[in-house]
């Protein structure tokens, strides 16, 4: 009997440990602090009117950056726009529309930022959707977005970039998964759809892994240029692009694995604000922060015979030209 309440007692000390450990640091986690500021600042968020987006935007609004939300819902980000001015008491936020599934979008969206905004310092490529489908180009929908028109967002932007980084340096962080680790992808890939239980999955992580090589491509291409590209993985968080553009099955694994390793937005943008604000880590030039640890790349994803080929694809699907 003794043995027995021994082995309870031992029991319960290791699920209370072991559900202290889960509540504070895989549902919660630190939480980032810094008193810079970013008067002057131009920020370009993409996806910044809901989930971690949202909360980064107004986080940087009270800096002092004026802050542009780039999405498709222009009703929802202008309504987003007004609770971070009453907030932040700052007036420098803007809504602009976008659609990442629609390249003349991106293209408008881009010449008329180019136009407008005398400055670009942070392109935050935050937008991105887990979706079933294909795309008027008879591209997946989710390399349309996650991919491709990243790729054309930021070549279209990059020129202004370039200029500006002789004066003051720019960041360009785009968001991505882990699941790059475990995929690789090939042309045709891009041209099937991503149904069933595990395709959204999958081809999600075939974006991420194209967006990989992009970022080394292109940051061998900025050498001499103080435009700085990241890549960084939140881990699994609780947004409105895992909610409802899959199936069902797809939908409750992606649930489980939330409420089992996930967080919510605000523990989840705290190392996103880290990237964004911590001026040491633009030394990382072409890096992949796994929320807040710098991991090195697998080799696969830094294979250079890789990166042209993709580089022709993504002009040619996107109507972008090389020059």
């Amino acid at each position: 009997m003794q043995k027995m309440w021994f082995n309870l007692l031992v029991s319960a000390v290791i699920a209370v440990g072991v559900g202290y450990y889960w509540l504070n640091y895989v549902k919660k986690g630190p939480i980032y602090e810094s008193d810079k500021k970013l008067n002057g600042k131009t920020v370009l968020i993409t996806g910044g009117n809901c989930g971690m987006g949202r909360l980064l935007a107004m986080d940087l609004a009270k800096r002092g950056a004026r802050v542009v939300i780039a999405s498709r819902n222009l009703k929802k980000s202008n309504k987003v726009k007004d609770e971070i001015i009453k907030e932040s008491g700052n007036r420098e936020v803007r809504a602009m529309q976008v659609d990442l599934e629609d390249f003349d979008s991106v293209r408008k969206f881009a010449k008329e930022f180019d136009e407008s905004e005398k400055y670009l310092d942070y392109l935050l490529n935050n937008a991105g959707m887990v979706l079933e489908g294909m795309t008027k180009y008879g591209i997946n929908r989710i390399f349309v977005v996650n991919y491709f028109s990243r790729f054309l967002l930021t070549n279209l932007l990059l020129d202004k970039m370039k200029k500006q980084s002789a004066e003051r340096p720019v960041r360009i962080i785009n968001l991505i998964s882990d699941m790059y680790k475990y995929v690789d992808f090939d042309e045709s890939d891009m041209t099937r759809d991503s149904s069933g239980f595990m395709g959204p999955f999958l081809m999600y992580g075939k974006a991420d892994l194209a967006d990989v090589r992009f970022i080394q491509n292109l940051t061998r291409k900025l050498k001499g240029y103080d435009v700085t590209a990241q890549l960084f993985n939140p881990g699994y968080i609780m947004s409105e692009g895992l909610s409802t553009y899959y199936s069902f099955k797809a939908r409750m694994l992606s649930h489980v694995l939330i409420f089992l390793m996930g967080q919510d937005a605000y523990h989840g943008y705290q190392p996103y604000l880290k990237l964004v604000l911590d001026d040491s880590l633009v030394n990382y030039k072409g890096g992949f922060f796994n929320t807040w640890t710098h991991e090195e790349w697998l080799p696969h994803a830094t294979k250079e015979s890789a990166w042209e080929p993709l580089m022709r694809k993504s002009l040619e699907v996107t109507g972008l030209s090389s020059t």
